[in-house]
């Protein structure tokens, strides 16, 4: 990549550096602010089972969110969104791909949550899919949409307000 034998910057998803900035501090969350409905976390295949990020992903939800509820099995045993690694984008392939994955369907349902939060755009496509064609009543969400609702804004960079 770029002819570097090794990078010169960390590669991570965004979820993990999400994790970092809560760690450390430099972003906060205001307990006021966390989500109140129940939600589930749809583990992402790559992610989770060759980067290990699973722990990292609950921590930013256990933060973020009042009502965490996993699905089982989780982690790195959890359904696959049936997504195809984009192959869900593909509109002849979505209504197809929803009806073959009943489990997850099933999966999601059995936690009684009402956002499935979704760390990976392809995910996000599949899991709707599925939402969409089993009626499950439920929305999906994406980590950034999670934190921007629940973080807290320094003084100094709040928006200034217009008359």
């Amino acid at each position: 990549m770029m002819g570097y034998k090794e990078l010169p910057y960390e590669v991570m998803h965004p979820g993990e550096f999400y994790y970092e900035l809560l760690v450390t501090g430099r972003i906060k969350i205001d307990p006021a602010k966390k989500i109140k409905e129940p939600v589930t976390l749809q583990d992402p295949c790559n992610v989770i089972r060759r980067a290990g990020a699973a722990e990292k992903f609950r921590y930013f939800v256990e933060q973020t969110c009042e009502n965490f509820i996993d699905m089982y099995p989780n982690k790195e045993h959890n359904f696959c969104c049936n997504a195809g690694g984009g192959l869900a984008a593909i509109a002849q392939w979505a209504t197809h791909k929803a009806k073959g994955n009943r489990v997850k369907a099933e999966q999601i349902l059995r936690t009684g949550a009402k956002i499935v939060i979704t760390p990976c755009h392809n995910c996000n496509t599949g899991i709707k899919d599925v939402i969409k064609y089993w009626n499950l009543g439920v929305k999906t969400m994406f980590f950034d949409e999670i934190l921007v609702k629940t973080m807290v804004i320094p003084e100094e960079l709040k928006a200034e307000e217009e008359e």
